[in-house]
């Protein structure tokens, strides 16, 4: 407004100097006028006669006097000649013309001036009226924004509890089966050992105090002592006594009843895992107690029952409401036209902070699907991740300026997965089973992916891992039982190997973390805690065959390819695994000397080729080629 005022002041001065300028052009125009007049005037005779010279020119001169000081013409006081005289009235003409052409050319000027202050305040007035119309749209667009987020915030409110309440019934359901395969698995170990280690117990005494014997009357004396401790131990399980309860029934009645179904459940899955190990085997040596059978047909049935009712569940939570507030891609929509159409403000609301709890019901909503450890499921294929991969990924002008939607789908996982796959390592896992740590490892990479290494949650993660797998170390049970106590005692070999098997199959387990967990950690799980403290006593003491200890040493290798064996495998760590790799050249010692005695050539030089084939493994060439030299086998290493 005050550019307006300037320009009409301007206008007012125009108007002026033009009134100016026209009362000068008036006083000129009687100027000429009067001076014509006088010198018609003087043309003519006065009395009938013409004056003089003299006296002409003194009335001429006292006439105008007065018009050469209005038109700003100086003269003597002499006398002008009629020349002069229309020489100063020229001069007084164009002065007038010259005059006339700068006001004409002047007022031309304010015209313009004037044309260009109404272009430009009618472009304000076009400015101003489309901004008040973007203003409205605006206004309007706002309301009906905050009225949705109002219902939708009502609703994932009332939705989120349900979602909750699921979630804690799928984590109590997956606990549970998780607490039936280990009770499952410490009840057949506790029904084997119950007849087992009394015998084992007497076969030991036996053998410890009858040196002075024969080796075999000692194990004769073994023996004997083994079936009567055995059979002594059966008929306590068996004959319990009756023990009533307050209803008369008898308690220890159930208890024989769960030890004979235990016992028919134990012969069934024994029998498929023996069956599946020989179809293993004909592709690769697989010992017993190296595959997990702990769950029974009527756990696992009864547990994909309870899951699809959960998820039944799970498909109506969101069935009753409509799909601008039910599906998460026309939510999504609705944050990104926000984005796309007010991104200042869309910034300035902080919107990028709190569309993680708007997105999380739908993802913790889909994730109840998630069964990290019986089945790898990557977040690439599932719909939540499909969808919001893209969120609000627009074309800024701003190169510079940083996206804060970018870690949205990080931010998710964070928040949302990676809790539930915590609870699944904390309370779910099973260490023992080689699936589901397989299963683990390729879902803990994948979070790994996604998240910062500096990340606190996942630190805690990699803490329970290593918490879980010590647990399991310190209580696995790996027998160092004598060659005799196992010839002594009926079912005691198949139980250490059993237990054998057990060991490996953890030590495997063990070193599938090695891309995740320390390096120095791991190796003192593996290598000092449960190979050297129980893989290896256990190797030594049984007195195992040649064809035996080969195969068991060979799943011990296997288990620790990548690990310590392999190329690419630090000096230090090699040098811990020594004693196996001694345990090894002893066996080839002890296949020269049957070599020696003399066994079928072709035999010793395939067992002396898996011994080669095991030093190259654990990186010991020089020993290999060591029983290349000793069988003289011609082939490269």
């Amino acid at each position: 407004m005050s550019m307006n005022n300037v320009k009409f002041k301007n206008l007012e001065l125009h108007e002026e100097e033009e009134d100016d300028e026209e009362e000068r052009r008036w006083e000129e125009e009687q100027f000429r006028k009067g001076l014509g007049r006088r010198l018609d005037d003087s043309a003519t005779p006065t009395a009938g006669g013409f004056m003089p010279n003299g006296a002409q020119s003194s009335v001429f001169a006292s006439q105008i006097q007065p018009e050469q000081s209005s038109i700003s013409v100086s003269r003597s006081a002499e006398v002008m000649s009629l020349a002069q005289q229309a020489k100063v009235a020229v001069q007084a003409v164009h002065a007038m013309t010259n005059k006339l052409k700068e006001s004409h050319k002047s007022t031309l000027n304010s015209l313009v001036q004037v044309e260009t202050s109404i272009t430009e305040a009618l472009m304000e007035i076009s400015s101003l009226e489309k901004s008040l119309e973007a203003d409205g749209d605006k206004y309007v667009y706002f309301q009906q924004l905050r009225e949705y987020f109002s219902v939708l915030s009502e609703f994932l409110g009332e939705k989120a509890l349900l979602i909750e309440v699921l979630e804690e019934e799928m984590q109590k359901l997956h606990e549970g089966r998780a607490l039936s395969i280990s009770e499952r698995r410490e009840a057949d170990l506790a029904d084997e050992s119950s007849s087992l280690e009394p015998a084992i117990k007497a076969a030991m005494k036996v053998l410890d105090g009858s040196r002075s014997l024969s080796s075999s009357s000692q194990l004769a004396a073994a023996i004997s002592a083994a079936q009567a401790a055995a059979t002594t131990a059966m008929e306590a399980c068996r004959n319990l006594p009756v023990k009533l309860d307050e209803f008369g029934r008898d308690q220890n009645m159930q208890k024989r009843v769960t030890l004979q179904l235990r016992a028919e459940g134990r012969k069934r899955r024994l029998a498929r895992q023996e069956s599946k190990r020989i179809k293993i085997n004909e592709n690769n040596s697989i010992i017993e107690g190296e595959l997990s059978t702990d769950e029974s047909d009527s756990e696992s049935a009864a547990y994909l029952s309870s899951r699809g009712e959960h998820l039944q569940t799970a498909d109506k939570i969101f069935s009753d409401a409509s799909n601008e507030y039910a599906n998460l891609k026309d939510v999504k929509e609705r944050f990104e036209g926000w984005k796309q159409r007010y991104p200042s403000v869309y910034r300035n609301a902080y919107v990028s902070d709190s569309v993680l709890a708007v997105f999380a019901p739908f993802v913790r909503l889909e994730l109840v699907k998630w069964d990290p450890l019986y089945q790898f499921t990557d977040f690439l294929g599932m719909k939540w991740h499909k969808k919001l991969f893209e969120y609000g990924l627009l074309e800024s002008k701003d190169e510079d300026s940083e996206d804060s939607d970018m870690n949205l789908i990080p931010s998710l996982v964070e928040k949302v997965a990676l809790p539930i796959f915590h609870h699944e390592i904390a309370h779910c896992w099973d260490v023992l089973s080689t699936k589901q740590t397989q299963n683990a490892v390729s879902s803990a990479n994948m979070l790994i992916s996604y998240l910062s290494p500096s990340t606190r949650a996942l630190h805690e993660l990699l803490a329970v891992v290593h918490t879980r797998l010590t647990e399991a170390v310190n209580s696995l049970d790996v027998p160092v039982w004598g060659p005799n106590v196992i010839k002594a005692v009926p079912g005691a070999g198949q139980l250490s190997a059993y237990r054998f098997g057990m060991s490996v199959r953890l030590l495997r387990n063990i070193c599938l973390w090695k891309d995740i967990l320390a390096g120095p950690a791991l190796e003192k799980l593996a290598i000092r805690d449960l190979l050297r403290a129980k893989v290896l006593p256990h190797l030594r003491s049984s007195g195992l065959d040649l064809h035996d200890a080969v195969l068991r040493l060979e799943r011990v290798v296997d288990s620790l390819s990548g690990f310590v064996s392999g190329a690419g495998v630090r000096a230090e760590r090699t040098e811990k695994i020594q004693p196996l790799v001694e345990f090894v050249k002893e066996l080839g010692v002890k296949l020269e000397k049957r070599r020696k005695s003399g066994v079928d050539e072709n035999e010793v030089r395939g067992l002396a080729r898996r011994l080669k084939n095991m030093m190259v493994a654990l990186n010991d060439y020089d020993g290999a080629r060591a029983i290349l030299k000793m069988f003289q086998l011609k082939e490269a290493l």
